[in-house]
Order: C-alpha cells, then structure tokens, then sequence
C-alpha cells in the first residue's frame, strides 16, 4: 500500500491459473520455488468510469494501468532487496482474477469482474510472484453470487449483451474464447470486443451500473460532470 496499492492480498500459488503459453506460442514456466502470490488492486477513478463508454473512463481505465506498473515494479524490487526472488506482472503470465479470490480480494461477479468489498469491480489487478514466505490470506464470502442471481443490472446495461442474463451460473462458456468447466456467468468477450471497436474506445459501464460499485462509494456521473469536476 505504501507503493501505491489500494488493496493487498497473498496467497499460496495455485498454479492451475498459471497461463499454459506466453502470445507467441513458448510455454509459461514458473520454478518451484515460486509458492506464493502477492495481488494487489488499484482503485480507479469513480468520476472517469462513471462516464463509460465515453474517452474519461478510458483515461480512469490507462491510469489504473499505470499505476500497476509502478506499484508492482516497486513492490518486485523491494522483495529482491530483502535477498529473495520476484516475478512482477500485470494481465500477463497467470490470471489475475482467480488469483484475487485465492488472496481475500473480493468474490466473482455476474460481469465476469473480481467484486471487492471495498470498490466494487472498480479496481485494476496486479500481482508478484515469489519465494518470499508471508502469511498467506483465504478466499472471503459477502453475498456477491447470491446478490448476482437477483441482479441483472450489468446484463441489462451491456450494449453488447456480453453478459449474461441467466438467473443461474453454468459450466458451459458462451463462445470459443471461454474455458468450460468453471460454474460462474460466462461472459462473451468476443461481442465485447467487437463493441469496443465499433465504440472506439472501451468500456466500463458493467462497472459503473455494478450496485457494489454505488455503494462502495462509486457515483456515476455524466460526461459533462466529470470535465467540470
């Protein structure tokens, strides 16, 4: 937190979330020696994301970015000091999600999205891997999947109906881009995407309509708030 972190959890490294093969095709492989996660998360800006999908909450999304890769560049750095071993990453390497949970970060929501208690979805995740031995955390429970079941708002607010509306999760992913085998809402980045194309810029909005994002402190606004604030 000192580096800039908005929330901090560790967990020992379940290397099923650990990416098979890098983009260009050569196998991921993490020594042994490597046991323990450190997740952190960058809150980002409520104003910027609240304009989703305009170009501030793109901005609230690349500052979010960034400030990961100070925090976790840091936070590598200092663990090597201490004379032990570090891998720093960002989306690359293993899945952060997953990860998050394993550490207490917050529960998996209906928008395919970690939900912390703190900020909603409205955060970035981050994460080192490391030989360096803390205390690791446990995985926390605060409703968000039942909360889910009842609350389609982030569904019913997609303009590219990339998520999914069932009251139920499932084991069946929506497209090619899924894993099957995992019981959540699957969402489809494949609309998705095609979305942020067509738009231009990204999106945030299954963030800034997330009810744990409101009542985390979360207010979303319009554009023209956001350029006067």
């Amino acid at each position: 937190k000192f580096f800039g972190a908005s929330l901090v959890g560790i967990c020992t490294l379940d290397r099923r979330w650990i990416y098979s093969h890098t983009r260009s095709g050569n196998p991921v492989r993490i020594p042994e020696e490597f046991k323990y996660a450190i997740v952190m998360a960058m809150e980002m800006d409520a104003v910027g994301i609240g304009t989703s999908p305009a170009v501030p909450a793109a901005a609230a999304t690349g500052n979010g970015y960034s400030r990961m890769a100070f925090t976790v560049a840091c936070v590598g750095e200092f663990i090597r000091y201490l004379g032990y071993k570090a891998i720093q990453m960002g989306n690359d390497t293993a899945l952060s999600i997953p990860l998050a949970i394993d550490a207490g970060l917050g529960q998996l929501g209906r928008n395919g999205l970690l939900i912390t208690p703190e900020f909603g979805p409205r955060v970035r995740l981050c994460k080192v891997f490391t030989d360096f031995p803390p205390k690791p955390g446990k995985p926390i429970d605060f409703g968000v999947t039942e909360y889910c079941k009842k609350c389609r708002k982030c569904a019913e607010a997609c303009k590219a109906g990339a998520i999914s509306d069932k009251v139920e999760p499932s084991f069946e992913g929506a497209c090619l881009s899924n894993n099957n085998g995992v019981l959540k809402w699957y969402i489809n980045p494949e609309l998705c995407h095609k979305f942020w194309r067509d738009n231009g810029i990204d999106c945030s909005t299954c963030i800034t309509v997330c009810p744990f994002n409101i009542r985390s402190g979360g207010k979303p606004r319009k554009p023209e708030e956001f350029w006067r604030s």
